[in-house]
C-alpha cells in the first residue's frame, strides 16, 4: 500500500521526526524507532538533545554529544554534533548493525593544522544508554584517510576497525600492490597490524589503480568491502587471521549510456550506482538509458539490479524495472502535479529528472530514488520503487542543492537496536529539548537565529575591526604630530617678538590721536 507525506526536510534547520515521518504517517509502528533509516551523511551541529544522545570526548579533551534524529523512509533522518568550537559539519564513514562510525573535524588556520578525530556510536539497547567512543589513531600511521576505514560489528557490543592501507612496491623485478591491514579490537582497545596476501588477477589489479572509495560494505562475517562505485569492489577477507586476503570483485559491464548531471563528471557514478549488502548477498543497481542525456526531464531511463555472493564468480541479473512502466497513485498529484499528463490522465514519473539511487538494507527489492522536478530546484523527493512490483511505495520531500550531491545519505540499520533500550532510557517523544521538554519549531528557528546572529557578529569584527584600529592609530598620530608642532611653534613665535620688540628702534605713530581737550 502506498503511503503519502507531506514532510519536508531543511538542511538549514533541525525538522522533528514527527514531522518527516513517511511510513508512519498511514501505519503507525509499535516500537519507538524505525526499523532503519536513510541518514544524512552530513551532520548538524546543535547542542538538541533526546534519548539518544551519547557523551564522548576527543584526544584534546574536548567534550563531543551526538544525537539522532530519525524518521521512517522514505524521510531522510539526520544527526546532530555539539563540541565547543566545531565549525566543520561531521560526516558519517559508514553504519553497520548498532554502530554508526562518524568523522570530527577541527581547523587551526593561525596554526596550518588539522585535527581529526573518528568516533564510534553504539546504541546500546537493553544493556544501557547508546555510547560514544574515541578511535585511537593506527600506530606508525601519519594520516588516516577517513574512506579508508570499514566497520564490522562481532556480535553484541563488540565491533572492529579496519584500516585498509596500500602502497606501489617494488618486489624483485616487478612492481605490485601491498595492502596492510590494521584492525582496531573495540575489546582490547588497541590495534594490530596484519600484511594482506593478495588474491588479485592482472585484470584486477589493473582495476585498482584509479581506485576511489566511496563507501563501505560488509560482505561476511570475517570481511569488509571498500566500495570504488565506478569500478567494483576490494574486499579483505578473513580479517582476523594472521594473513588476511585481498579480492577484487568487478562490478558487471552494461555499457549503458551515463550522461554526467551538469557536467559533475567526478561525481556522476554516485548519481547512477548504488551497492548493498544483506546477509551476505552483495547487491547492485545501475540506473541508465540508451538515450543521450537520460538524466533531462523527460526521458526515459531504467534500473537493474544485479545480485552476487563472494564465492560466485559472477553476478546474476535479479531485477529491472523501466520508468515508463512504473505505476505512480493518483493521490501523488496533489503534491506532484507537474507529472500529470492531461491526455493519459495518468502520472509520469520520468517528468522528474532522477539523482541518487539507494538500495534498502533489507531484502524487500526497495529502490529509493531522489529526483527534482527541475535542475534549477533545491527541492527534491525520495521515491521509493518497488523493482518487482514496478509501483510507487512512498515519497517524501528532500531540500538539496542545486547540484547532484555526492553520497548524500546511506543506508543504517542501528535504530532497530534502539528499541531494546529500557523503559527508563526510552523518550516518549523522540525529540526533546537540551532540558527534556519537547523541541517545538519555534525553538528551533529561534536557535538558529542565534546561531546566525553570533556568526555575522563575528565575521562583522573579523572584517571591520582592523579598518577601525587602523584609522584610529592614523587618527592619534595625526593629533600627536599636531601636539608637537604647537609646542615647537608656540616657545619659537615669543621668541621672536620678545627679540623683534627690544632690537627695533622704529617708531610708528599712533593711528588714532589724542583729540585735545
Amino acid at each position: 500500500m502506498a503511503w503519502i507525506t507531506t514532510a519536508s526536510f531543511n538542511p538549514s534547520s533541525l525538522t522533528g521526526p514527527y514531522v518527516a515521518g513517511g511510513a508512519a504517517a498511514a501505519s503507525p509502528r509499535s516500537s519507538a524507532y524505525p526499523d532503519w533509516v536513510l541518514l544524512r551523511k552530513t551532520a548538524r551541529i546543535s547542542a538538541f538533545r533526546n534519548a539518544t544522545t551519547a557523551e564522548g570526548r576527543t584526544a584534546e579533551g574536548r567534550a563531543v554529544e551526538a544525537s539522532f534524529w530519525l524518521v521512517d523512509p522514505p524521510g531522510v533522518s539526520y544527526f546532530s554534533v555539539h563540541c565547543p568550537g566545531l565549525q566543520e559539519e561531521p560526516q558519517v564513514v559508514c553504519a553497520e548493525a548498532a554502530f554508526v562510525l562518524f568523522r570530527v573535524r577541527f581547523s587551526f588556520p593561525s596554526e596550518r593544522r588539522i585535527s581529526t578525530h573518528h568516533f564510534v556510536y553504539t546504541a546500546r539497547g537493553a544493556a544501557g544508554p547508546p555510547s560514544l567512543q574515541l578511535l585511537p589513531e593506527p600506530p606508525g600511521v601519519e594520516a588516516v584517510k577517513s574512506h579508508q576505514l570499514g566497520l564490522l560489528p562481532r556480535g553484541g557490543e563488540r565491533y572492529a576497525v579496519a584500516f585498509l592501507d596500500r602502497s606501489w612496491t617494488a618486489r624483485g623485478d616487478a612492481w605490485q600492490w601491498q595492502f596492510d591491514a590494521y584492525v582496531f579490537s573495540s575489546e582490547t582497545c588497541s590495534w594490530s597490524k596484519k600484511e594482506a596476501s593478495l588474491g588479485l588477477s592482472e585484470s584486477d589489479a589493473a582495476l585498482l589503480r584509479p581506485y576511489a572509495t566511496s563507501k563501505q560494505i560488509v560482505v561476511g562475517a570475517s570481511a569488509l568491502g571498500w566500495v570504488d562505485i565506478s569500478r567494483g569492489i576490494t574486499v579483505l577477507c578473513d580479517l582476523f587471521d594472521e594473513r588476511p586476503v585481498v579480492k577484487y570483485i568487478p562490478f558487471p559491464a552494461t555499457g549503458v549510456c551515463i550522461a554526467p548531471y551538469y557536467r559533475l563528471t567526478r561525481h556522476s557514478a554516485q548519481c547512477f550506482h548504488d551497492v548493498a549488502c544483506y546477509d551476505g548477498l552483495i547487491k547492485f543497481v545501475e540506473i541508465g538509458s540508451n538515450e543521450p542525456d537520460c538524466m533531462i526531464k523527460g526521458k526515459g531511463w531504467r534500473a537493474t539490479t544485479w545480485i552476487r555472493n563472494i564465492s560466485w564468480r559472477s553476478w546474476r541479473k535479479h531485477t529491472r524495472v523501466d520508468v515508463a512502466n512504473i505505476s505512480v497513485d493518483p493521490r501523488y498529484s496533489a503534491l506532484l502535479p507537474e507529472l500529470w499528463n492531461h491526455e493519459t490522465h495518468k502520472l509520469e514519473l520520468k517528468k522528474l529528472v532522477f539523482l541518487l539511487p539507494t538500495l534498502s538494507v533489507r531484502n524487500d527489492d526497495l529502490l529509493y530514488i531522489m529526483a527534482k522536478v527541475g535542475g534549477e530546484h533545491d527541492k527534491a523527493w525520495v521515491i521509493a520503487v518497488g523493482m518487482k512490483s514496478a509501483v510507487v511505495e512512498g515519497l517524501a520531500p528532500v531540500s538539496t542543492g542545486r547540484y547532484c550531491p555526492s553520497t548524500m545519505f546511506s543506508p543504517c540499520a542501528f535504530p532497530s537496536y534502539l528499541n531494546n533500550m529500557t523503559q527508563g532510557n526510552k523518550s516518549e517523544e523522540p525529540l526533546v529539548g537540551c532540558d527534556g521538554g519537547i523541541l517545538e519549531e519555534e525553538e528551533i528557528q529561534a536557535e538558529h537565529r542565534i546561531r546566525g546572529k553570533s556568526h555575522f557578529l563575528f565575521i562583522l569584527i573579523c572584517v571591520y575591526v582592523p579598518y577601525l584600529l587602523r584609522y584610529l592609530c592614523y587618527a592619534l598620530f595625526f593629533w600627536y604630530r599636531l601636539f608637537e608642532m604647537i609646542c615647537y611653534l608656540v616657545p619659537t613665535t615669543t621668541y621672536y617678538v620678545k627679540n623683534i620688540q627690544r632690537t627695533s628702534t622704529l617708531r610708528f605713530p599712533p593711528l588714532i590721536k589724542k583729540m585735545p581737550p
